[in-house]
């Protein structure tokens, strides 16, 4: 080689993954119920915090994300005779988080949460028939309308 010519770089190919179609075959089919626990377990945690009075901007954020997915599986047809429930669910969530700008504390008022609690177990009940990869292309769908302004961009 000449003094002119770059160094090549040794040839390594690329790791095949043998599990590949496997993977494939995994995000089409639901969630099993350890999974759906462990997800559940941080919005149920945060809104058992904001219900015990110790809520902060973070539990009701996370609160309002598990809130936006289920507005967009909904939407996508898994539970859309529940968007009503849903979507004022999210109304309870502006008030609260108006109010907590104001006086400085987090917690639903008494109809936010009772709306926030039925679109929860609308949520549970989707993450138990969803497959994965829709789930993926509704958590991708909600950063979409945060970037755009069209969603909380607290609850990112």
């Amino acid at each position: 080689m000449s003094r002119s010519q770059k160094p090549r770089k040794a040839y390594r190919p690329r790791v095949v993954s043998r599990t590949a179609g496997l993977d494939v075959i995994e995000r089409r089919t639901p969630m099993d119920i350890n999974q759906t626990t462990d997800l559940g377990i941080a919005y149920h945690v945060a809104l058992d915090e904001m219900i015990r009075g110790r809520g902060t901007e973070e539990h009701w954020s996370t609160v309002v994300c598990a809130l936006n997915i289920a507005l967009v599986l909904a939407e996508m047809g898994f539970a859309a005779l529940e968007i009503m429930i849903i979507k004022d669910a999210l109304d309870g969530a502006v008030r609260t988080r108006d109010r907590a700008r104001q006086i400085g504390r987090w917690g639903f008022d008494g109809d936010a949460l009772l709306d926030v609690k039925m679109a929860l177990e609308t949520h549970d009940s989707q993450m138990a028939i969803v497959p994965k990869s829709t789930i993926i292309a509704a958590l991708a769908e909600v950063h979409r309308r945060i970037d755009s302004g069209h969603a909380f961009r607290e609850a990112a």
